[in-house]
């Protein structure tokens, strides 16, 4: 008893460290929205000699746009960051009935869990490993505004709820428009650790289109993307990818540059972790 007793005390001090990281992490001044468009060259990046595109499927919403590919995640399969085929987890938040990514993780050999409030289906089995759940991911646990019936809770509560908190994530892919933030907000001001367990995290982040008259004080989605972007790498996160949204209607010019209201961008978290087992 006494063993794991400071087994314990020796995680919640750990956790405790984690915590500290973050609130004492240095967040950049975001002066001019170029810094936050320039992001992805000006940060230091993961150089993952072994990385490929997975999912996706080619949309086009208007006879006249040209076709793109939506849904597709990077990976990145170096040793210490690929998923193990034989034991694996993947948390894929934000699925609109489209499948590809999860259908493609699970032909790997993962256990996939889905979620999305918002498609009006009940919990079910789909192919051999993937757990879809009538449920979403938001800063808090209640229902979305204005639709009583989805169901959000928090990224604690859920991993808790399945029983994998202290488990491996091997990818944790969040597409929920918008509701990315403050969710992660949530993650980062009561239990960062979580993000810890996690290799590789995939994500769209939607701050919005950037007008003239913008503002990027500490209220506004610009922000707090700049902001979650400075402190997942506080946590040891790493860029690997760092895109637009490829839906035309999405993008919009801005000093001569191609921009959009949406970023995918993919982060790993190389070896060592602190909370892993």
């Amino acid at each position: 008893m006494q063993l794991k007793y400071a087994a314990e005390k020796n995680l919640e001090l750990v956790k405790e460290d984690i915590l500290k990281v973050v609130q004492t992490c240095p967040i950049p001044d975001l002066h001019d929205i170029q810094l936050e468009f320039d992001y992805g060259k000006n940060t230091k990046r993961y150089a993952c000699a072994n990385k490929t595109q997975l999912g996706g499927i080619m949309v086009s919403y208007r006879q006249s746009m040209r076709p793109f590919l939506d849904g597709d995640k990077w990976i990145c399969y170096e040793p210490g960051l690929a998923p193990d085929p034989k034991d694996c987890l993947v948390y894929s938040f934000g699925i609109g009935n489209e499948w590809s990514f999860d259908d493609a993780m699970d032909k790997y050999g993962c256990q996939v869990y889905s979620f999305d409030p918002t498609m009006n289906r009940p919990n079910f089995k789909r192919g051999s490993n993937i757990y879809f759940k009538n449920l979403g991911l938001e800063g808090y646990k209640g229902t979305l505004p204005e639709k009583e019936q989805s169901k959000v809770d928090t990224l604690g509560n859920i991993m808790r709820m399945f029983g994998h908190e202290g488990r491996r994530v091997d990818y944790l892919k969040i597409d929920i428009e918008g509701s990315e933030i403050p969710a992660l907000e949530q993650v980062f001001s009561d239990a960062p650790h979580l993000l810890t367990q996690v290799s590789q995290l995939g994500m769209e982040v939607h701050p919005g289109i950037y007008r003239v008259d913008g503002k990027l004080d500490k209220t506004s989605k610009y922000y707090r993307v700049w902001r979650i972007y400075h402190l997942l790498e506080c946590l040891g996160f790493q860029l690997i990818h760092m895109g637009l949204n490829q839906n035309p209607p999405t993008q919009y010019k801005w000093n001569g540059t191609l921009q959009s209201c949406c970023y995918e961008l993919v982060w790993v978290m190389p070896p060592p972790r602190p909370l892993l087992t």
